[in-house]
């Protein structure tokens, strides 16, 4: 029998602020379906309740019972930190994308006297918003956590409830091999849960089926992750290594080294190649080249442009590319 999967590093470092009786922690995440799923296991397994807040609907209890009187039409944000002191149980409170009122002072005020009231109670409040802002009033009171997207594990799960989904209802047909599903998982990579679900869903049915063929479509909705990233461009793998003239050396190296990226090549301890440098005199063929390996290892193609970097109309160049490393990894 195998031994229980311990959850995620993250998920044990708020079990711990949790036990802790930390007042504030902040998760940036913008993945609030499945950071909601993983606080409702967090909660139970305290034995406290878990509430939920926007300024869309107020509060709202995890599992569909009544809020107490205290949270009852505490839909602006002053409002609901008074509510939450007034909290009479243990209870984790999910405060849903609270950083554009961390802008007004009065409201930091707030939750930073509700910090110093929480220290003595069991109840953990949880900011939940995907940019990180935090004034230099609370930063003692906050702790902060980086929720990384889904791991290889996550997506494998995922995969495998929707081929057991598309098979209960004869939706399509799946055809895949442990080598071809390793593909999709890792062409998957990089998208959150519900980004997976929806490419894995999009691909089973395009053609009526699920197999290794469907790799270039989940890679395709990498697209839109790019784009929004502002920084990077995405080239779709539509040229071939029989496209290029020559490079006999090359073409070997690509094929003999491109078998690394495989499972069993883990397992043997094989490096995976961490980079190439094509120099050359302008027209010899290194985007056409960048673009036909990016086909041949069936991987995504990725150009960061240092111009896009250095314009100064994003951002500091510092942080852009900062920000376009994150998005490629």
């Amino acid at each position: 029998r195998s031994a229980p999967v311990p959850p995620p590093r993250f998920v044990q470092e708020l079990d711990v602020l949790v036990r802790a009786r930390y007042p504030l922690v902040y998760l940036v995440t913008s993945e609030e379906q499945r950071l909601e799923a993983i606080l409702s296991e967090l909660a139970d397994s305290h034995g406290k309740a878990l509430l939920g807040w926007s300024v869309a609907k107020g509060f709202r209890r995890e599992g569909g019972s009544k809020t107490a009187a205290a949270l009852d039409g505490a839909k602006e944000p002053l409002a609901a930190l008074a509510a939450i002191e007034k909290l009479s149980e243990p209870s984790l409170v999910v405060l849903k994308d609270f950083h554009p009122y961390l802008q007004d002072p009065a409201v930091v005020r707030a939750l930073r006297e509700l910090a110093h009231a929480l220290k003595s109670t069991f109840t953990t409040v949880v900011l939940l918003s995907p940019t990180l802002v935090i004034p230099p009033e609370i930063e003692k009171e906050v702790s902060v956590l980086d929720v990384p997207l889904p791991s290889y594990r996550d997506l494998l799960q995922l995969l495998r409830e929707i081929v057991g989904v598309v098979r209960q209802g004869n939706r399509a047909k799946v055809d895949l091999t442990k080598d071809d599903a390793d593909q999709l998982i890792k062409a998957a990579q990089g998208l959150t849960l519900s980004e997976a679900e929806n490419a894995f869903a999009k691909a089973s049915a395009r053609d009526g089926r699920l197999s290794k063929d469907d790799v270039p479509l989940v890679l395709e909705e990498k697209r839109q992750v790019i784009r929004k990233s502002g920084l990077l461009e995405y080239h779709p793998a539509e040229e071939r290594l029989a496209d290029v003239g020559g490079l006999d050396l090359l073409k070997a190296w690509l094929a003999r080294r491109g078998a690394a990226f495989s499972d069993a090549a883990r397992r043997f301890g094989l490096p995976e190649p961490k980079g190439l440098l094509l120099l050359g005199v302008q027209g010899c063929g290194k985007s056409l080249t960048a673009k036909a390996i990016a086909a041949q290892w069936r991987l995504p193609l990725l150009r960061l442009d240092m111009g896009r970097i250095f314009s100064g109309l994003v951002g500091s160049s510092e942080e852009n590319l900062r920000r376009a490393i994150r998005v490629a990894e």
